[in-house]
């Protein structure tokens, strides 16, 4: 991962923790295989699904992901060994 997206994916949190206010990362995947979509939406979820499951008919089983992440900073006090 590039500095850049890492920074992205994990920006740093000073202070009470607000997940709304935090970037975050979505996608709609098969629970029957490993294949996934990143969506913007319900509708784009829902079209992707049926699709799916039109070209695999026994993958009847979705979910949508969202995923934050974050950063605390390090504490002043601690050493690293």
């Amino acid at each position: 991962m590039t500095s850049p997206v890492k920074s992205y994916a994990y920006p740093e949190v000073h202070g009470p923790l607000n997940l709304s206010a935090l970037p975050a990362r979505r996608w709609v995947e098969c629970a029957s295989c490993i294949e996934m979509e990143h969506v913007e939406s319900d509708e784009q979820a829902d079209k992707w699904a049926t699709e799916h499951h039109r070209v695999s008919p026994r993958h009847d089983r979705f979910r949508v992901v969202v995923q934050t992440g974050w950063r605390i900073p390090p504490a002043d006090d601690v050493t690293t060994p």
